[in-house]
């Protein structure tokens, strides 16, 4: 394990002790129990990881004002648990044990017959709930009261099978277990940043990235740092090199169709990204939102690398984003932790919404809706290519948007506020940087955005004449 996550690359100065264990030391009752309920919480809210490595029992001990043998006592409770492990010559690791302690909603809401379920707030039989559930259960064609009364967290075992058999059809290993319903991939993008990276982290992303991520980075206190680029997105070098220099133990990238630039990883440049990663145990959280769109699709990176990809994906580039349905893949070490960080933050997604969006991932229905959206993707794309001169536009076939290069007398600033009085709504680049550059002279500009074909191409002439 890298030094990089662990105590000693974090360690207070002298006399300070961190959060978590300053918790320990007001914590009421026994003190070898203070100590194992303490580190215990420290993993459910993120202040500690599985894989972190604790200080040593005599340095536990010392600042925690003990004697050796209450934190040896302590230190037995947490190994007979689950949550500790020894390795000689390096020291005891956080680990979790096989069993969750999440909430068995997390899962799956069954119980056996005859049993009283007291422990969530979500009564099936509330004055008044019957008569909406009968209104709801004429519109909509499952079983709505069912749906409205239970709280099942990661999602009804049925959606996750759906989904796993719909990523299975893109590449992504994924079963009902290691699948999670959410509102949404910008959702499962913010229970990725929750789950595997603590405040403070640094997180490497490309150095143009989706604002979704900047934003979601910024509200937890998380910092990105952009990896270089080029025409299919991430350098691997560069990659290896920002992780050696950041100490980040976290990767978003976006590989299909990369928001803004419409850069797309080959083959090739997959197996290095995902070779890098392997090498110096980084964890790749992939946003595959537009993986479905190029009429031949590249393989995602979950498929080079699974044992530390976290996939990401939703339907409302494909559905709509009234949905707010999407999924997350992840191996098996991080389900649980992103299942803390679902309840944290919404509970659950909900089956209601989850129920239609099966129905929609019926194969026949998927296939028949991306070949639409393609058929029109193309459409508009041949309209940019008539409407703009080609040496100004920056694209892949398949891509809903394309990055507009606006010339040496306009930033992407004052181009995008030129566009606005005259009408027009584009994106300069700089709101993608991941970190600070010179601010390039492009705008992005979504053609899908358009209501209709003839709108699109009145708001290309705009742009072409601001050009």
């Amino acid at each position: 394990m890298d030094q990089n996550n662990d105590w000693y690359n974090s360690k207070p100065a002298p006399g300070h002790r961190p959060p978590w264990m300053v918790a320990i030391g007001i914590a009421r009752g026994p003190r070898y129990l203070a100590i194992a309920q303490g580190v215990r919480n420290a993993l459910t809210t993120g202040a500690l990881k599985a894989g972190d490595r604790l200080p040593p029992q005599r340095e536990f001990a010392r600042l925690l004002g003990l004697n050796l043998g209450t934190v040896t006592r302590a230190f037995d409770e947490l190994r007979s648990m689950g949550f500790i492990k020894g390795e000689v010559g390096r020291g005891t690791y956080l680990t979790l044990p096989s069993s969750t302690d999440a909430p068995a909603s997390l899962w799956d809401h069954s119980q056996p017959h005859g049993f009283i379920d007291l422990s969530h707030n979500f009564p099936e039989h509330a004055p008044g709930m019957a008569g909406a559930h009968a209104v709801l259960s004429t519109l909509l064609p499952y079983d709505a009261q069912r749906m409205l009364a239970t709280q099942v967290d990661a999602g009804y075992a049925q959606h996750r099978t759906a989904a796993a058999a719909w990523l299975d059809r893109r590449g992504v290993f994924a079963t009902a277990d290691n699948v999670i319903v959410t509102c949404g991939a910008q959702h499962g993008l913010l229970l990725s940043l929750g789950a595997l990276t603590r405040p403070g982290d640094i997180v490497l992303t490309e150095e143009l990235t989706y604002y979704g991520l900047k934003s979601a980075a910024t509200m937890l206190g998380r910092s990105l740092v952009g990896v270089r680029m080029d025409a299919e997105g991430l350098l691997p070098d560069a990659l290896d090199t920002a992780i050696q220099r950041s100490g980040a133990r976290v990767l978003f990238c976006c590989p299909t169709l990369h928001n803004p630039t419409t850069a797309t990883m080959s083959a090739a440049r997959r197996r290095d990204i995902a070779e890098v990663c392997r090498r110096r145990d980084i964890v790749i959280v992939e946003d595959d939102v537009y993986g479905w769109m190029p009429n031949d699709p590249e393989l995602p990176l979950a498929s080079y690398a699974p044992e530390r990809t976290v996939y990401v994906t939703g339907l409302s580039k494909l559905v709509g984003p009234g949905l707010r349905i999407g999924f997350v893949a992840a191996p098996a070490e991080h389900v649980r932790a992103l299942g803390v960080a679902l309840r944290a933050t919404t509970l659950m997604a909900s089956p209601l919404n989850a129920a239609v969006a099966m129905n929609v991932l019926a194969a026949d229905n998927m296939d028949r809706i991306v070949d639409e959206i393609r058929r029109e993707t193309h459409a508009r794309q041949a309209i940019v290519a008539s409407c703009l001169p080609a040496s100004a536009v920056v694209t892949r076939p398949g891509a809903f948007y394309f990055g507009l290069r606006v010339g040496t007398h306009w930033t992407g600033q004052t181009f995008a506020r030129a566009a606005e009085s005259a009408g027009i709504g584009v994106t300069p680049y700089d709101v993608f940087e991941g970190t600070p550059m010179t601010g390039g002279a492009l705008v992005r500009v979504c053609h899908n955005a358009a209501p209709d074909q003839e709108t699109l191409r009145r708001a290309l002439m705009g742009l072409s004449g601001l050009l």
